[in-house]
């Protein structure tokens, strides 16, 4: 019975991590959008705030989004492991 309770408890946190990757995917993607757009209108700040908003926010969700898919894997591994 305790190995049924860590099977499910595992895949409750492989759900939400995904749902976490989701969300950090669609966060990322309306960054990238509004990225292009400043840079399309070529004003004179918008290439700046297009700037600080790539390394300030897109990178950084990037580097969350890796650590996500690590943490995935490492599941992935421990169920095969099983």
């Amino acid at each position: 019975m305790a190995a049924g309770r860590r099977i499910s408890k595992t895949q409750t946190l492989k759900s939400q991590l995904k749902d976490i990757l989701l969300h950090l995917q669609q966060v990322q993607s309306a960054v990238v959008v509004a990225v292009a757009a400043l840079r399309q209108q070529a004003c004179e700040l918008d290439e700046d705030i297009a700037a600080v908003l790539q390394r300030s926010v897109a990178d950084r969700l990037q580097d969350q989004m890796d650590k996500l898919e690590s943490a995935l894997q490492l599941l992935a591994q421990l169920d095969r492991k099983r």
